[in-house]
């Protein structure tokens, strides 16, 4: 246990730093002062549609959460899956990856569902997510090609792509790869690194089988459309703040939404640093200066921290005295009669 604790910690410490570098990199190119300014003039009213928009994204991943639950145990009531999920969001931006275990105990303690069912939902649903945000990324490509031609072009990867995949180098280490694999894939298995590849594609292929026992198979689709959708208006309302970024089109919103996705993805706490650089990059292409780009992009993520960890901490204050009653009730039930 005690191992276990020191490891989490460097974890942490590596992910934070990690992160607080790649900031460090990124802003120390950015005029402090063009920062300054450009807060001075940012309408601040705007802020209240990202707010509402985050509790309506979390109330929706939330349902949908209780729809994965359902055929393997009960129900949870939707305000403590609401109060669950956000705080699965507070945790996170602590704890790399610690927010999904958080939200199951969350459950475990106020509805009493076993861990490792509500586990099991959890990884079904990542994995639908990762499903879902590749189709997302490939619909951004498909009508914002230009852009993508346009950033491809300048580096010459399509050329080195294709020349890539017909290296014939390339083709006869993946058949030594392959018979490698095939000869000896009792002994890799032993390998961790081994296991991790096989629980990433089990739990892809469990998120795409557990939909066919979801029993409302269109509401789900409406969910889950409607949480990703939640997120991209997050970051598009946001736009409404600063004069330089209010005109940019719903397009452009969508490049930018990927692109900060895609630095999400960087094993930093809470994709710091790596968000701002994505979507200072996203920004640049469309003529907004590096010190405007660099403003939005660590408001837009300041916004996202103080709205998920001041609700998740909320959360974990009020979910006892919401559900007051029911562990009123359940002492009772357990406590023997005298009778």
């Amino acid at each position: 246990m005690e191992n276990k604790k020191v490891k989490d910690a460097i974890r942490v410490i590596i992910s934070l730093g990690l992160g607080i570098l790649i900031f460090y990199l990124v802003y120390r190119q950015i005029d402090i002062n063009e920062v300054k300014a450009n807060l001075k003039t940012a309408h601040w009213g705007y802020l209240i549609f990202p707010i509402i928009i985050c509790f309506l994204s979390t109330w929706f991943r939330a349902a949908r959460w209780n729809m994965f639950i359902e055929p393997v145990a009960k129900v949870p009531a939707s305000k403590n899956t609401f109060c669950a999920v956000m705080i699965g969001y507070f945790v996170n931006h602590l704890i790399p990856r610690g927010g999904e275990i958080a939200r199951c105990a969350v459950l475990t303690k106020y509805e009493g569902i076993p861990m490792s069912e509500l586990v099991g939902t959890v990884i079904t649903e990542r994995a639908f997510d990762l499903i879902v945000t590749l189709g997302i990324v490939f619909i951004t490509v498909l009508f914002e090609h230009d852009i993508f031609a346009g950033v491809l072009g300048d580096v010459n990867i399509l050329d080195s792509l294709t020349h890539f995949i017909t290296n014939p180098y390339l083709w006869g280490a993946l058949i030594i790869i392959t018979l490698f694999i095939v000869f000896f894939k009792k002994k890799l298995a032993h390998f961790k690194f081994a296991q991790k590849f096989k629980g990433i594609g089990v739990g892809i292929w469990n998120g795409l089988k557990s939909f066919t026992k979801i029993k409302n198979k269109p509401l789900f689709i409406l969910y889950t459309f409607l949480i990703f959708f939640m997120y991209y208006l997050m970051l598009y309302t946001t736009f409404w703040i600063f004069d330089f970024s209010k005109d940019l089109s719903l397009g452009q919103g969508l490049v930018t939404y990927v692109f900060g996705s895609l630095g999400m993805i960087v094993p930093t706490q809470g994709g710091i640093g790596a968000y701002e650089y994505m979507t200072i990059q996203a920004l640049l292409m469309y003529g907004i200066t590096k010190a405007q780009a660099g403003t939005f992009a660590v408001i837009a993520h300041v916004i996202e921290i103080i709205i998920y960890c001041v609700c998740g901490f909320l959360c974990t204050l009020i979910l006892p005295v919401m559900n007051r009653n029911n562990n009123s009730t359940n002492n009772s039930e357990s406590t023997p009669s005298n009778e």
